[in-house]
């Protein structure tokens, strides 16, 4: 991970300036809540506790800020054919603020400091009703309980699947809330369809929209027995998208070891330039579709979850293009391609220590312990054992490919230098591997809230690598050795341990 300097600073100096407003004079900070007298005569006046981040409140509960900050240090190592490196990495590195304005009002900024440092949420809800709320902002898209979950939260080292099956954070607006005395929740939105500020910092690339939809709903919430605890969920977005976007299409998807991508995009090459003329394989997408349906049961210590999810692309076109600056001088179709890729995850946990997880629409919570480690003595923390298999189908007919040749001279315009004459790539819409297996187990102990280990051992195989071509071999690891980097494999295995700190 590296951290940009020059970006980080004045965040730092901004959250220092709104911490010495919170710890102005009059700011009291103790254990202890106001009298009642001195709520009446100061009701600005502010509390200050500490309890996973510093929180300050007003005395009548009206206006408050929480400030907190987590990382998470990963190590992993690799095996089966994998050339990925053993890694020390920083995963995330956060800073969060969030609080409530007025009593209806809440709000949340957090910023990402790991790689490329971006804003993740930036966001007010305004809440009219219990069951109608306004999130207006950058924020989570609704979609798949797994990805909703909180980083600091998360069940597995990986989600069971990455972008563009999940749709990252995005901008725009969620309308939401809880219904039938909250045995369902329900999430409405409308967002630029193509990522955080980091990937489009001007805003959009057009007047296209993904519209968001999901459903939460725990039918047994109120009632007694082994049902009480299933929890089921139905989802989907839909968007009109016209250009491949950088964060879910360039990207391809990456899989359970991080280190490694089931697929990437092929097309978006560049035949020839001379930085004025390119000869280039380019794509244009009609439309992007995701569906899924879930059903988690929760049964003290025991939890079961099944994620069913889905993504389509519907007329995928390449195209080969010659441009002068700006101005196409030459275009003609490749290949045109629908398809859709299929994510199925089955995990089941179990603490023995005998503590219990939660789940909502906004996904899973770790609980803390019942017993806390200390090293002077006590309890031992909480310990969960963890075993999960997933499958990723995707479309063969999406890894059609076609060799293209550049444009020579008798292609072109007088006026054009064929730039990628005697050249040629090999384009197609996806390549790497049509179906994969995955399959992690996994300890998690939480010694106290503020800490807690993950060890995870993964492995993911290519049924007949013939048929289904091969995992594309750290793909997304640093790995300096361009030559191996996205080599082709049917069989990656895994260790890694993650230790997750937060305040």
């Amino acid at each position: 991970m590296k951290l940009a300097g020059h970006r980080v600073t004045p965040l730092l100096i901004g959250l220092a300036a709104a911490f010495a407003v919170m710890i102005a004079p009059g700011t009291v900070i103790g254990d202890e809540p106001p009298s009642e007298a001195s709520a009446e005569a100061t009701p600005d006046r502010l509390q200050g506790t500490f309890r996973n981040g510093f929180n300050f409140a007003t005395a009548d509960g009206r206006d408050s800020l929480r400030i907190a900050a987590s990382f998470h240090l990963d190590t992993r190592t690799f095996g089966g054919d994998s050339v990925a490196p053993t890694t020390f990495d920083i995963r995330r590195a956060r800073i969060d603020l969030r609080g409530r304005l007025r009593g209806w009002m809440t709000y949340r900024v957090q910023a990402s400091f790991e790689n490329e440092p971006y804003i993740r949420n930036a966001w007010v809800d305004l809440r009219f009703d219990e069951a109608c709320h306004l999130t207006i902002g950058q924020m989570k898209v609704p979609f798949s309980t797994s990805w909703m979950t909180f980083d600091n939260q998360v069940d597995f080292i990986e989600r069971g699947t990455a972008a563009p099956i999940y749709p990252f954070f995005d901008r725009g607006l969620t309308v939401w809330g809880d219904l039938a005395d909250r045995r369902l929740t329900y999430q409405l939105g409308a967002f630029t369809g193509t990522g955080v500020d980091l990937d489009t910092p001007k805003g959009d690339i057009d007047d296209h929209k993904d519209v968001a939809l999901r459903l939460f709903a725990q039918p047994f919430r109120h009632s007694s027995g082994p049902f009480q605890g299933l929890h089921l969920a139905a989802e989907g977005t839909y968007g009109p998208q016209t250009v491949a976007t950088k964060r879910f299409e360039s990207g391809g998807l990456t899989g359970a070891d991080f280190a490694s991508r089931l697929w990437r995009w092929r097309f978006e090459q560049v035949i020839g330039s001379d930085g004025r003329s390119t000869d280039a394989v380019t794509a244009e997408i009609d439309t992007r579709k995701r569906w899924g349906a879930e059903a988690h049961w929760l049964s003290g210590p025991l939890t079961v979850s099944l994620e069913v999810l889905g993504l389509s692309y519907d007329d995928v076109t390449l195209f080969h293009d010659y441009l002068q600056g700006s101005t196409r001088l030459n275009r003609e179709p490749l290949l045109n391609r629908s398809g859709s890729v299929q994510s199925s995850s089955l995990w089941v946990s179990w603490f023995v220590t005998g503590e219990h997880k939660s789940v909502d629409a906004f996904g899973w919570r770790q609980p803390d312990p019942d017993r806390p480690f200390s090293p002077g003595g006590g309890g031992i923390g909480a310990w969960e054992l963890l075993a999960r298999i997933s499958s990723t189908r995707t479309d063969r007919a999406l890894f059609d490919s076609v060799v293209v040749p550049g444009y020579s001279a008798a292609d072109l315009p007088a006026s054009a230098v064929p730039v990628g004459d005697g050249e040629s790539v090999r384009a197609a819409v996806l390549d790497g591997a049509a179906e994969v297996w995955e399959a992690t187990i996994g300890v998690n102990w939480t010694v106290n809230s503020n800490l807690r280990f993950q060890l995870n051992l993964i492995s993911m195989w290519v049924p007949d690598p013939e048929t289904n071509g091969g995992i594309l071999s750290a793909a997304n690891s640093g790995l300096a050795d361009a030559a191996l980097r996205n080599l082709k494999v049917e069989d990656v295995r895994s260790a890694a341990l993650r230790v997750i700190f937060r305040f």
